[in-house]
C-alpha cells in the first residue's frame, strides 16, 4: 500500500489558510469603536433588526415616535377607545361616515406631519371598507385637527359613506 505524503506546497498553503482564518478572528475581537473613522459604517453594513431606539441620537428617536394615536370604535356607539388612545381629546360625528378629531397637544400640528389611518377590521362590519383622512371632512366644527371619512363599497354600486367602519389613527 502506498502512503500519500503531502507536497511542500500543500503544507504551506494549509498553514497560510489556518493563519489567515485565525488572524481575522483575532482582528474582529480587537477592533473597537475608536478604531473606526467617521462614516465608515454605512447602512448596507448594518445587519437588519440590530439597531434599537437607544442606539439612535435623541433627535432621530423623537422623529420616529408616534406622538398621538387613537382607536375609534363604532359599536355600541361612536367613541374613542380610551384604553388605546394617547394625545386625542374629542371625537365628533356630525354626519354619516364623517369623524372629527381634536388633539390634546396644541403644539402638535397635524398638517405638518403624515398621519396614518387604517381600518380596524375586527371592530368593523361589512366588506370592502375604507377610511381616509380628509382635510375637507364635511361638517367638522372649527378647531378640529383631523377629519376622517369612512366608506363602504359594493360591486356594481356607487360607494357610500358608512358608519360601520372602525379605524386606528397614528400621528408621527
Amino acid at each position: 500500500m502506498r502512503r500519500l505524503i503531502p507536497s511542500p506546497a500543500l503544507v504551506v498553503a494549509t498553514l497560510a489558510l489556518v493563519l489567515a482564518a485565525s488572524g481575522a478572528g483575532y482582528a474582529a475581537g480587537k477592533i473597537g469603536t475608536r478604531d473606526l473613522v467617521d462614516s465608515a459604517v454605512t447602512s448596507a453594513k448594518v445587519k437588519d433588526g440590530t439597531l434599537q431606539p437607544a442606539d439612535l441620537g435623541p433627535a432621530v428617536a423623537r422623529t420616529m415616535q408616534v406622538r398621538a394615536y387613537t382607536s375609534v370604535v363604532v359599536s355600541p356607539s361612536f367613541e374613542i377607545d380610551t384604553t388605546r388612545t394617547k394625545g386625542f381629546s374629542t371625537l365628533t360625528h356630525p354626519d354619516v361616515g364623517v369623524y372629527c378629531l381634536t388633539l390634546t397637544d396644541p403644539k402638535l400640528d397635524a398638517s405638518t406631519t403624515a398621519p396614518v389611518i387604517s381600518v380596524d377590521w375586527d371592530n368593523s362590519s361589512g366588506t370592502n371598507l375604507a377610511a381616509y383622512l380628509s382635510k375637507s371632512a364635511f361638517g367638522c366644527p372649527e378647531g378640529t385637527d383631523l377629519g376622517v371619512r369612512t366608506f363602504s363599497f359594493r360591486a356594481g354600486k356607487p360607494f357610500r359613506p358608512a358608519d360601520t367602519v372602525a379605524f386606528t389613527l397614528l400621528v408621527p
